[in-house]
């Protein structure tokens, strides 16, 4: 062997066509992210407000929901690399695994307890003004009301959101963050993607509830491998929520419904050690491998 050869890079003299693979890189980068998840917070609030006027309060944040925030969802997606549906997250959950999801649910009464101190702490001028809001956007008060905010607030946002969030975001930031950094940011994004226009305190007690469910969701998702986790996590905590505005009179739930400001000890020692074994459970599950994407490059050299 020359010389000139000796210098050339491995794998360029191998022969007519020879390839050389690397390592694509992860998106979106926390960058790509934020771009990302603003532009379907824009688009979302943008389409609500246009179909507002021939549309229920509920049906134009339903269709907001879709479009927007779906809409950036694909085309985040269409950037990713492959394998894509294993990056995603589209694969089943296992049997052994619903145990765990479910023992995750009482998540809801923490953050909602979370929601309760800061307000307690940070009295909100807006409270009121944020419950009768709630109300209209995603009223219960008749059956056909009822059904309609099942449809939006059970049916269709757990999925969009998680299909964004856990689904498009989550994959890329961990990618590039790992595990606990790519958790906790996409938490953090799609926390502050909730509270346009309340009041500071009214918020940053929203904002810190959502972080804790954020990260539950972003965890189920990891330690699974699967998308399906977190959206059913996700219509658990706002079946609980449309459950008890629906009966407030059956189905007292402490944080949501029921008399008081914080939720009593007798129902909030259990909730934590219901999430800290389901937890515990799915930290003992092996985080599915997801092959590692290449891109070929292919040259053309010729030995002397």
């Amino acid at each position: 062997m020359d010389r000139a050869a000796a210098r050339e890079p491995h794998g360029q003299r191998a022969g007519v066509g020879a390839c050389v693979s690397k390592a694509t890189r992860p998106f979106p980068t926390p960058l790509n992210a934020a771009l990302i998840t603003m532009m379907g917070a824009f688009f979302t609030t943008a389409i609500a407000v246009m179909v507002a006027d021939w549309a229920t309060p509920t049906a134009a944040v339903g269709i907001g929901t879709v479009l927007g925030l779906g809409g950036a969802g694909l085309l985040g997606a269409v950037n990713i690399p492959a394998p894509h549906a294993e990056r995603v997250g589209l694969r089943g959950l296992r049997r052994q695994q619903l145990l765990p999801l479910l023992l995750l649910l009482p998540i809801a009464l923490l953050a909602s307890e979370v929601d309760n101190t800061i307000g307690l702490l940070f009295p909100a001028p807006d409270a009121q003004q944020v419950v009768r809001e709630t109300i209209e956007k995603l009223p219960t008060d008749t059956s056909l009301a009822v059904l309609e905010t099942l449809i939006v607030a059970v049916g269709l946002v757990p999925v969009v959101e998680e299909w964004f969030f856990r689904g498009v975001l989550q994959q890329g930031l961990v990618a590039s963050m790992g595990s606990v950094g790519g958790i906790l940011v996409t938490a953090l994004f799609f926390a502050l993607g909730h509270g346009a226009g309340l009041s500071p305190q009214a918020w940053g007690a929203l904002v810190a509830q959502t972080l804790v469910l954020g990260i539950t969701f972003g965890y189920a998702r990891h330690r699974t491998g699967s998308l399906l986790a977190p959206i059913l996590l996700h219509i658990g905590v706002n079946g609980m929520g449309v459950a008890a505005m629906a009966a407030p009179l059956v189905i007292a739930v402490p944080g949501y419904n029921a008399p008081g400001t914080h939720t009593p000890l007798l129902v909030l020692l259990p909730a934590i050690v219901s999430v800290a074994v389901g937890a515990w459970l799915l930290s003992n599950e092996t985080v599915p491998e997801i092959p590692v994407a290449r891109v070929v490059d292919e040259r053309d050299s010729y030995e002397d």
